[in-house]
């Protein structure tokens, strides 16, 4: 009978074992998918983080011709030099009609950043997130702006600019864009466009960052 009882006792430790076995095994491949899965997101949250610097690089250029070109406008208003004898008119007060604004990254993948495994990068991606709000807030400011006040401008002052094109000079037009109320208009597009252009250049460091820290995240994966 105790020999009966030690190998019954024997087989249902073999059984046990084998349980646990089969659920460690189990486990391990689900971590594995999990591991898998993780590692694709990853991979196209990094080519998001890269298509977005590129993004964010022309949005740069474009608040900087924005600064530039009201800037000038501005200065016709406080010099009546004729120091603008070579830069041209582009044909319209603004070229910009409106700015783009957004993320790749956030537009596509902001649910998944709760599915990072890595905490502090997940705490990384959504100041990320808050970034982005911040740079479309003040991007959104500015095309309001630009609707409100530019367009406004233009039709108002079309006739006079009618004449001109992009052959003309600024320093040829300088009897219009003399005028206090331009200048005040211009004056708040200007500042709007360099809040603009920091929240952007804030978010682009930003982005260097989490592109960093994604790609080591995707090697741990590997």
């Amino acid at each position: 009978m105790g020999k009966y009882f030690k190998y019954a006792i024997g087989e249902i430790l073999l059984v046990v074992i084998g349980i646990l076995i089969a659920l460690q095994i189990n486990n391990w491949n689900e971590n594995r998918k999990n591991t898998i899965a993780e590692y694709k997101m990853v991979d196209k949250m990094i080519s998001q983080a890269k298509a977005d610097s590129l993004l964010f690089d022309i949005r740069i250029e474009g608040t900087i011709h924005i600064d530039t070109l009201f800037g000038h406008y501005i200065a016709i208003n406080q010099d009546s030099s004729n120091a603008y004898s070579k830069i041209y008119y582009s044909g319209e007060l603004s070229p910009f009609v409106k700015l783009n604004d957004g993320s790749n990254l956030i537009r596509n993948h902001t649910e998944d950043f709760k599915q990072i495994s890595n905490l502090e990068l997940r705490e990384e991606l959504m100041q990320y997130a808050y970034l982005v709000t911040m740079m479309d807030r003040a991007t959104e400011l500015l095309n309001k702006n630009l609707q409100d006040y530019i367009i406004p401008l233009e039709l108002e002052y079309y006739e006079a600019l009618k004449p001109y094109d992009s052959t003309s000079t600024l320093g040829e037009m300088k009897a219009i864009f003399k005028n206090p109320k331009m200048e005040a208009h211009f004056e708040l597009i200007r500042g709007l466009s360099i809040n603009v252009k920091n929240q952007i250049e804030i978010l682009q460091n930003k982005n260097h960052s989490v592109l960093k820290d994604l790609t080591n995240h995707r090697e741990t994966l590997k």
